[in-house]
C-alpha cells in the first residue's frame, strides 16, 4: 500500500471502495464520489487495522465478550490493552449488533476521552484503535456506563487535534470521515470541521489528505469554504480531494482543478511517480473519480459544471482506457444534448 506523494513509487490515488457494511452510503456511493491515496482506501474500506494485522488469537478465555475487552482497554496492562482495542474495533466492524450498541459506544468514547486526558502519558496505539472503533459504529447515540449522554464526534475531534501524535490524528480523521459519510453531507459539526481544517494545513502528507477527504463528507457552509480554500494547495492530492466533493455538488469554484483532473497532460506533470504503470493507474483513477463526481452533480440537477467541462469529457470518451470511456460516456449521456 502506498501513501506518499513522491517520485519513489509512493503516492497512488485511487477510488475508495467498500465502506463498512451500512445501508447508506453504500460502497458504490463512496466509490463513485471520492478519490484518496491507496493507503487511505484501506483505512476507509473498513479496515485501517488491516494495515497492522497479525494473528494473536482471542483474549484469554476464548470468548469475544466486548465488556471484557473494554475492561482490558481500561486497565494499565500496556501489553494487552492496545491488542484488546484493536480486536474490539475489528469485531464492531463485522458485528451489526455491536455497531448499534449505544452503551458500548459510550464506554469506548469515555475510554478515549480518558486516554486523551492523559496528554503525553497516553498510549498512541490505544488512542489510534479506539478512534477507529468509534468510526466503525453505525450509531452516534452514546451512553456512558453511568447513563450520561456522550458525543463520539466531539471525542474524535479532540483526537484529531494538534496536540495528539500524527497516527492518532490520522485515525480520528478517518473515523470522522466514515461517520460523516454515513449521513450524506448532513453532519454539521463546526468544531470537527475546524480541527480537520487545521490538520489539512499542518501535518504530514497522509494527514493532510485524510483531513481534506473527511471534510468532503461534512455538511454546512464552513466545510465547503475550507474545501474551496484547499483547491489552491500545492499538493495535487489535497487539491483533488477538495475538488471531488465540490464537483459532485456542482460547485463552480472547483472548475480549474476539475479541468486539471480531466487533462491527462496536466496530470502527467503534477503526479510524480517513477513507475509508469503506477502513474498511469493513478491518473486513470483521478479521471474516473472526477467523471463520477460530475455525473453525480447532474443527477442532483446541477449540470452547469459538467456542461462547462463537456469538451474535456468528450475527449476522455475516446480514451484508450475502458473505465474512463465508460465514465465519460455516462456523463455525456446525462447532459442535455449540445445545441
Amino acid at each position: 500500500m502506498k501513501d506518499e506523494v513522491s517520485g519513489n513509487g509512493d503516492g497512488q490515488l485511487v477510488e475508495s471502495a467498500d465502506l463498512p457494511p451500512v445501508e447508506t452510503p453504500s460502497a458504490e456511493f463512496i466509490v463513485r464520489l471520492f478519490l484518496i491515496p491507496l493507503a487511505i482506501v484501506v483505512v476507509l474500506v473498513g479496515g485501517w487495522w488491516l494495515l497492522v494485522w497479525f494473528p494473536f488469537g482471542k483474549l484469554p478465555g476464548g470468548e469475544r465478550d466486548p465488556l471484557e475487552y473494554v475492561r482490558i482497554i481500561g486497565s494499565r496492562n500496556e501489553a494487552r490493552r492496545w491488542r484488546a482495542a484493536y480486536e474490539l474495533a475489528s469485531l464492531i466492524q463485522t458485528d451489526a449488533d455491536l455497531a448499534e450498541d449505544p452503551k458500548l459506544l459510550g464506554a469506548l468514547t469515555e475510554l478515549l476521552d480518558t486516554e486523551l486526558d492523559r496528554k503525553k502519558d497516553g498510549d498512541p496505539q490505544v488512542e489510534q484503535y479506539l478512534a477507529g472503533a468509534l468510526g466503525a459504529f453505525h450509531t452516534r447515540e452514546a451512553e456512558s456506563p453511568g447513563g450520561k449522554k456522550l458525543d463520539p464526534i466531539a471525542t474524535l475531534t479532540r483526537a484529531a487535534g494538534p496536540d495528539r501524535p500524527e497516527e492518532v490524528r490520522q485515525a480520528a480523521a478517518e473515523a470522522l470521515a466514515i461517520q460523516a459519510a454515513r449521513r450524506h453531507d448532513t453532519l454539521e459539526a463546526p468544531e470537527a470541521v475546524r480541527a480537520l481544517d487545521q490538520a489539512s494545513q499542518a501535518g504530514g502528507p497522509a494527514l493532510r489528505w485524510k483531513a481534506v477527504y473527511a471534510l468532503g463528507f461534512f455538511g454546512g457552509d464552513e466545510a465547503l469554504e475550507v474545501l474551496r480554500r484547499r483547491l489552491g494547495a500545492d499538493d495535487p492530492y489535497v487539491r483533488v480531494n477538495a475538488a471531488v466533493p465540490l464537483a459532485r455538488r456542482g460547485d463552480l469554484s472547483c472548475l480549474p482543478v476539475a479541468r486539471e483532473m480531466l487533462s491527462t497532460k496536466d496530470l502527467d506533470q503534477v503526479i510524480r511517480l517513477d513507475n509508469p504503470a503506477e502513474k498511469r493507474a493513478t491518473i486513470d483513477s483521478i479521471q474516473v473519480g472526477a467523471l463520477h463526481s460530475l455525473e453525480e452533480s447532474i443527477r442532483h440537477h446541477r449540470p452547469e459544471l459538467a456542461e462547462r467541462l463537456r469538451p474535456e469529457v468528450e475527449a476522455l470518451s475516446r480514451s484508450g482506457t475502458a473505465s474512463i470511456r465508460t465514465a465519460a460516456g455516462a456523463v455525456l449521456k446525462s447532459l442535455p444534448k449540445a445545441r
